[in-house]
């Protein structure tokens, strides 16, 4: 009896280590909104025909340029780059251009801050035109229904990565053994 009640709890115990495993390595944007985008939507295609994908849900991701708040909510400007399984944005030397996200929530401009990564899925709802230097840059304009902001680079993230130590109370990326 005893021997089937330890293997049973180990099962469970096995069980719960993978479906933890399984949560650890999901995209960034939720399934409904994963299904509702569909195919992948490339981005240079995106730039140069922004007026037929309006109303079109799609995922994109890039490095934050600048967060600005309006009465209306905020608005976000980004570089895009490609975004991985896990619709992690990729390296902004990637990059093929720019967008703008809109939300009609306030995102502070603390949190949501420069060079932060950012990954959004949302609908086309047309473009706007903005200097950019010497020249008139079109901008993709995405209405975001769901935005995830990734952790940034270097900051501790988790209890064992890539280190942990309960006594150390600041965040930090590796720590020696004492001996």
């Amino acid at each position: 009896m005893m021997g089937r009640l330890s293997i049973s709890i180990a099962g469970y115990v096995l069980l719960f280590l993978l479906l933890g495993g399984f949560t650890a390595c999901s995209p960034a944007i939720s399934k409904k909104v994963r299904e509702e985008a569909g195919d992948a939507v490339p981005f240079e295609a995106l730039l140069k025909q922004i007026d037929d994908y309006k109303g079109r849900v799609v995922i994109v991701g890039g490095y934050i340029l600048e967060t600005a708040n309006e009465t209306d909510g905020s608005r976000i400007t980004v570089l895009q780059a490609p975004l991985d399984s896990q619709n992690r944005p990729k390296s902004s030397d990637l990059s093929e251009g720019r967008f703008m996200v809109t939300s009609n929530e306030f995102l502070d401009p603390v949190v949501y801050s420069k060079e932060r990564r950012v990954t959004v899925g949302g609908k086309v709802i047309g473009s706007q035109e903005r200097e950019l230097g010497n020249l008139t840059y079109v901008y993709p304009v995405i209405e975001a229904m769901e935005i995830h902001l990734w952790s940034k680079e270097g900051e501790y993230i988790g209890p064992y990565y890539p280190y942990y130590d309960p006594w150390y109370r600041r965040p930090y990326r590796y720590r020696y053994p004492y001996w």
